[in-house]
């Protein structure tokens, strides 16, 4: 097509069709004879694009998302742990299990929660992943 000319509506409508079904721009602006600039406002101007296109969260909402679930992790790790250790404590259950199995279950229920833990509270020297700040202690609050 020269250059200003109205491009069919179904020559966009495919064009389109074939950008959503998953053709790149380039082989999509080849094949159907226009610039991919031209491609693009056609998307974007295209309704059903529109709708298909989802905002992506910031860097920010991503990890404050990571540690409101670290967090629920920490949380039902301690739920759990806490369950696991009242059931440990009935007699009945203690005279069944030997010392192997029970510094077994410790060792790993505390692994657990150190690395729930590490992944809310990572070392300062990893730059990639925002540390959290330790919650305060009732002793340090400033509302005396």
């Amino acid at each position: 097509m020269t250059r200003g000319a109205a491009h069919p509506s179904t020559l966009r409508a495919e064009a389109v069709a074939a950008v959503l079904a998953g053709a790149s721009m380039v082989q999509v602006a080849r094949q159907y004879g226009v610039s991919k600039g031209t491609l693009g406002t056609w998307l974007a101007q295209d309704e059903m694009v529109r709708t298909v296109r989802t905002n992506q969260p910031t860097r920010e909402e991503r990890d404050d998302h990571i540690r409101t679930l670290l967090v629920d992790l920490v949380a039902e790790h301690t739920f759990t742990l806490t369950a696991e250790l009242q059931a440990a404590t009935r007699p009945e259950w203690l005279e069944r299990q030997s010392a192997a199995d029970l510094a077994q279950l410790v060792v790993a229920q505390r692994d657990t929660l150190i690395r729930l833990l590490a992944g809310l509270f990572p070392p300062a020297d990893q730059h990639d992943q925002p540390a959290l700040e330790p919650p305060a202690r009732a002793s340090e609050s400033t509302d005396g």
